[in-house]
């Protein structure tokens, strides 16, 4: 007999006279002929293309005779009832909420690139592990679509990235003040030459003093440049440059670390998928092997039943039933396919559920330390740019310094500069110089 399609009758059935209509422990719609005790699968009519007038549904089930209706079907079938109870225990949807991507934690879960996460639309916003503060330990779970490709980049990484750009800032900063030394070096270098010219070397006077105080002055100021260089070099491009010199070997380390922790989420993701397959194809083959038996069961009572008519019509329908064989009871082979199968899904349910298991205990494990090395890396950016900030400070200051101590250079130069006295030095020269003081007077005749 095929058994009807899903969802063909409803609750109430138009049957002809003489017919009732039963539900099977599986939930199959048969019918009964009280008359004559056939039993089919097919809605009978009372004739071909003519739908019988409605009849009353009858709730109950028909009576037994030996644990089994008049039609044949097991009143309490063993069998078949602890298969579909164990279905439903090694069913997916029945294994707890943990697992991701079944279907009753679909409606509230999305998995994206193995990792589980709260559906934006039906779970409430998330509480913030530290609200107010933009802190990288709330941000950066998901994983981010790669500008450069159709890949994605995982947030873990977009920090790491960050933190070696830092890395790689410092460094291009720390070059910067090298490039600044040298230019100090080399002003000095030429102040200090310039220094040693012997231009206008023979200025006399006052105003020669001055000259001479202004060419020392290049001197002293090439001296206070040699020194701002020395303290550039040691106060500002030296700890910039040996800041956290082992920094990207700790990065590489750590990166390590959280790419293992995925790489064993990714494979726990796996097996649970790899186990919910399992455990859908136990379900198929069970559903099969539990619609052959009951095909077998109805084909064995059918021709149980033929046998029953016929003893009915040689010794009377009273005899028949008091001789009704055990209707419908398959061979213990057939059961103990039935009850293997159904031990295999439960096989493949627990299979699955430990699965879950050591998912979500890779989850956890992963989410503990994502916490804990987001929260290092904020704390090591934010100890990197104060870092940066205090040496520029320093470098600022010595500028500073410098600027003072080159206005003390030309102190003395404006000093003197102020006490040029061209009357004076005339006075000095023309007594050094001096070759008389008789003027000429006229010829006389």
């Amino acid at each position: 007999m095929v058994p009807p399609p899903p969802g063909e009758e409803s609750q109430t059935v138009i049957l002809p006279p003489g017919w009732q209509s039963y539900l099977s422990p599986q939930g199959r719609r048969y019918y009964v002929n009280t008359t004559t005790n056939e039993t089919t699968w097919e809605r009978p009519s009372s004739s071909p293309g003519i739908p019988a007038s409605p009849g009353p549904h009858r709730s109950s089930l028909p009576p037994t005779v030996n644990g089994y209706h008049a039609s044949g079907i097991p009143a309490h079938p063993p069998e078949t009832a602890h298969m579909s109870v164990r279905k439903s225990t090694g069913d997916p949807q029945n294994l707890g909420s943990s697992s991701p991507g079944k279907k009753q934690s679909k409606e509230n879960t999305i998995t994206i690139n193995c990792v589980t996460f709260p559906h934006p639309d039906t779970m409430p916003e998330q509480q913030l592990l530290k609200p107010t503060e933009w802190s990288y330990c709330d941000y950066f779970w998901a994983d981010k679509k790669d500008p450069q490709g159709n890949g994605t980049v995982a947030g873990f990484e977009l920090l790491l990235q960050k933190q070696l750009k830092g890395k790689q800032m410092q460094k291009e900063m720390s070059e910067f003040i090298r490039e600044r030394i040298k230019i100090e070096e080399e002003y000095a270098k030429n102040l200090a030459k310039l220094s040693q010219n012997s231009l206008a070397a023979q200025e006399e006077g006052s105003l020669g003093e001055a000259w001479a105080q202004v060419k020392k002055s290049l001197a002293d100021e090439a001296e206070v440049h040699l020194k701002f260089s020395a303290k550039l070099h040691s106060e500002v491009e030296k700890p910039l440059m040996n800041f956290r010199e082992n920094f990207k070997k700790d990065m590489k380390k750590c990166d390590h670390h959280i790419a293992d922790l995925r790489k064993q989420l990714a494979s726990r993701y796996a097996s649970v998928e790899k186990a919910r397959k399992a455990l859908t194809e136990r379900q198929r083959d069970l559903e099969m092997k539990t619609q052959q038996l009951e095909i077998k069961l109805s084909n064995k009572m059918e021709e149980d039943i033929k046998k029953a008519r016929r003893k009915s019509t040689q010794a009377g329908e009273c005899g028949a039933i008091a001789h009704l064989p055990l209707l419908g009871q398959g061979s213990s082979k057939e059961k103990a396919g039935g009850l293997g199968a159904s031990y295999q899904v439960r096989l493949e349910g627990d299979d699955l559920m430990r699965c879950v298991d050591l998912y979500n205990q890779a989850q956890s494990k992963w989410f503990e330390e994502m916490v804990t090395t987001t929260l290092e890396l904020e704390r090591l950016e934010v100890e990197r740019v104060e870092m940066i900030r205090q040496h520029l400070c320093q470098y600022t200051q010595l500028r500073h310094e410098t600027d003072m101590f080159n206005q003390s250079t030309v102190e003395p130069v404006d000093q003197l500069l102020q006490k040029v006295d061209p009357a004076k030095d005339r006075e000095l020269w023309v007594r050094e110089h001096k070759t008389g003081n008789i003027r000429p007077v006229d010829m006389e005749i």
